[in-house]
């Protein structure tokens, strides 16, 4: 027998049995998230590793489980989420300290205001969860994955709407994207310096706009977003909150339109419904400017790999959402009365920045 072939199909079933266990990753993060593990480990020093008696003796617990405690560390620190460290003290066997990796795991914003606590928390809820066991059922016979599975019977947004408690999940963890996404797109495009008045549409609770404001203060910014996210969106300098669905009135007028991770929620025949209350919002020649993916085979197999793994996350919750090429975005665009006039972007990150002007 020859032994690299057999070599390879070890490896080959090493690989398979390791897809088949993906699952356990992002729960088991999830749980040191909700114990709030990187934050006891933050607190006791920067360098500080801590034993498994010195993190469980800080968890709201009288008698917490130190053999599960162990098991998940260790869990993590394979996954890198972790520092596993050889115990000097007698007794203790090993120590747990912070990787690059966990700061971007802290759930208070004082120690990181960017952190993706609330995006793990998100993909984890059950209601994704209950979606993505459903997901051979769009195969088979179409529609809308989440309204036949998590929504019983009510779409993402009318689910995200009569949920409280989901809608502050979901909320939270758009912020968290927002904040990662924003300082790109302020690293590599400067068109909002010629723009007095900006409308960011389906921008939550003003937290883009806030950070546009922040590095363009002339710019008097209005967020128009649905009912129910306006009536709890804070009071923030620059910005007016204004309630609206823009499938059912033109947006706000300004010199310009700014959209985040909004259309790639929606087929072209929404987008264009959409795009066209745009278009009588902004004078001749006024912008549109968007943040989205851009799907291109020349950015290499990782930003392949990040952008299918947002369009499959689109595929799961809403029936008509997915990401689009170069090519998309220009035919869709122009069937709106735009013209595409640039896409910059950060190179590795598969969300840019795409400038369109009004014909």
């Amino acid at each position: 027998m020859n032994m690299e072939s057999v070599k390879d199909e070890v490896a080959l079933r090493a690989s398979a049995i390791s897809l088949a266990f993906s699952l356990e990753t992002p729960f088991l993060l999830r749980c040191a998230l909700r114990l709030k593990i990187p934050d006891i480990i933050w607190k006791a020093g920067r360098d500080v590793s801590l034993s498994v008696q010195q993190i469980a003796a800080q968890l709201p617990s009288e008698d917490p489980d130190l053999g599960a405690l162990s098991r998940i560390l260790s869990y993590l620190s394979t996954m890198g989420i972790l520092q596993a460290v050889k115990a000097e003290e007698e007794g203790i066997n090993m120590k747990y300290g912070l990787t690059n990796l966990s700061k971007s795991y802290f759930t208070s914003e004082d120690i990181n205001p960017r952190s993706l606590v609330p995006l793990v928390l998100l993909q984890t809820h059950p209601a994704y969860v209950t979606a993505w066991a459903n997901i051979h059922e769009r195969v088979l016979h179409g529609g809308d994955n989440w309204k036949k599975s998590s929504g019983n019977g009510k779409d993402f947004w009318s689910f995200a709407g009569s949920d409280p408690k989901f809608s502050a999940i979901f909320n939270a963890g758009m912020v968290a994207v927002t904040k990662a996404t924003m300082e790109d797109v302020l690293a590599v495009y400067d068109g909002f310096k010629d723009v007095n008045t900006l409308v960011d549409v389906g921008g939550g609770h003003g937290d883009a706009l806030s950070l546009i404001i922040d590095a363009y203060p002339h710019i008097q910014g209005i967020n128009f977003d649905l009912p129910q996210v306006i009536a709890t969106a804070p009071t923030l300098p620059g910005v007016q909150h204004i309630s609206g669905s823009l499938f059912e009135t033109a947006a706000p007028s300004a010199d310009a339109i700014f959209m985040k991770n909004f259309l790639h929620s929606w087929n072209d025949e929404d987008c264009i419904k959409l795009l066209n209350n745009c278009y009588h919002s902004v004078p001749h020649k006024g912008k549109l400017i968007l943040s989205e993916a851009v799907l291109d085979l020349t950015e290499g197999y990782d930003m392949i790999e990040s952008a299918n793994i947002v369009d499959a996350v689109m595929l799961n919750c809403l029936p008509g959402g997915g990401e689009r090429t170069r090519k998309q975005w220009t035919e869709l665009l122009q069937a709106a009365g735009f013209s595409l006039s640039k896409i910059v972007g950060r190179k590795g990150t598969v969300t840019k920045v795409i400038e369109a002007i009004k014909c």
